[in-house]
């Protein structure tokens, strides 16, 4: 679980004076300091923890939470029974002004037991990114299609999955806190899997004949994003269909082009793609010669790359959003985060170079083919 305002409080038996819209900012650490501005050496995200010993008014009390609200600091403690008997009213207030988590830390519970409290979860935190790298790399490991069948089973042996495989999709705004729920919810319904993130997609590796009656990935995909739209909002989820081990690496690219296939329609999305929902990317996942489709993909796409040096990634990263927004302007634009008028510098850049038109549907249509066979070719 990661480390709160509010999920520290609530560990140490604390209440929150105010701030409470606030307080499930993630904590990046924890720091005590008697300094009436400290944060010249913050980077924000910290919990500080004060005794105030220096905030004599309520001219210092008001403006110590404005600087730490706009260092986008994570919260303040307060202790009393030092220098004050009670947090003192212009600091509550002015937390209440900015909505700036703000509690009391008694006398009797000293910072030390806070900062341990928090150092140990952080701790924990840190250990759980390190095990998600780890898994993280065996994916891509096997992702890469240059194992064999016997090596690529050894790699997710440990995993518990024996012969076959599915794999499951999900886009969520946050994938690591995602990650960890998706393996919660895994293991309670006793799935051998492996959770990681890919290209910021959240996966699942799963063994569907784990249980004697089988499993269902559409099924389990259902039953997962419900729980993550429960706690993150909006999710896209996509499963593929079971296969032998062997296949995983087609199995990743089933999942994650069903999701794209259904994100680009104009209508209503189902609840859970799956290779019914396809459509143009079954020809791409029907080609076994990644050299042939790579090669196809770099005809397209190298006369970018290649003719404008360093920029060329721009121009394709530019070429790919344009195409993803359906030719719209001024959604393309915002997304890559600049002005339309660069947009359309770069859109007849690109058409200078590879003398393709994009007023036509069939150059379209083979930059999309190149853009989506080149992710697949990998």
């Amino acid at each position: 679980m990661e480390l709160t305002v509010e999920s520290l409080i609530g560990e140490l038996g604390l209440e929150l004076v105010c701030g409470q819209e606030s307080a499930r900012t993630p904590v990046r650490w924890v720091h005590s300091t008697e300094l009436p501005d400290p944060t010249p050496w913050l980077k924000g995200g910290e919990l500080l923890l004060s005794t105030g010993i220096q905030l004599n008014g309520p001219k210092s009390q008001r403006e110590l939470i404005d600087r730490l609200a706009d260092h986008k600091i994570a919260g303040l403690g307060f202790g009393t029974g030092f220098a004050h008997k009670r947090i003192p009213a212009a600091l509550v207030t002015q937390a209440n002004k900015r909505r700036f988590p703000l509690f009391e830390v008694p006398y009797e519970l000293p910072f030390i037991a806070i900062t341990e409290r928090a150092f140990a979860q952080l701790l924990d935190e840190r250990y759980e990114l390190l095990q998600r790298t780890m898994v993280g790399d065996v994916l891509a490991e096997v992702l890469t299609g240059h194992l064999y069948p016997e090596d690529l089973q050894a790699r997710l042996r440990p995993f518990g999955i024996g012969e076959q495989v599915a794999v499951l999709a999900f886009r969520t705004t946050d994938p690591g806190a995602g990650a960890a729920v998706v393996e919660a919810i895994l293991e309670r319904e006793q799935v051998p899997s492996l959770v990681a993130i890919r290209g910021g997609l959240l996966c699942a590796v799963i063994d569907p004949g784990a249980s004697s009656a089988g499993l269902v990935p559409m099924e389990l995909a259902r039953k997962i994003r419900a729980e993550l739209a429960g706690r993150f909002g909006e999710v896209r989820a996509a499963a593929s269909r079971a296969g032998a081990t062997h296949s995983l690496r087609m199995a990743f690219h089933e999942a994650r082009c069903a999701l794209e296939a259904v994100r680009l329609r104009n209508g209503s999305a189902p609840e859970v793609a799956s290779y019914a929902d396809l459509g143009a990317f079954q020809l791409l996942l029907s080609l076994q010669d990644d050299e042939a489709l790579g090669s196809y993909c770099r005809s397209v796409l190298d006369p970018i790359e290649q003719g404008e040096g360093e920029y060329g990634d721009e121009l394709v990263r530019s070429l790919d959003v344009f195409i993803e927004h359906n030719g719209h302007w001024e959604k393309a634009a915002s997304a890559l985060y600049c002005h339309r008028h660069t947009l359309r510098y770069r859109i007849r850049r690109i058409e200078q170079l590879t003398g393709r038109d994009f007023s036509n549907a069939r150059d379209r249509i083979e930059f999309w083919l190149a853009l989506r066979g080149r992710e697949l070719a990998r």
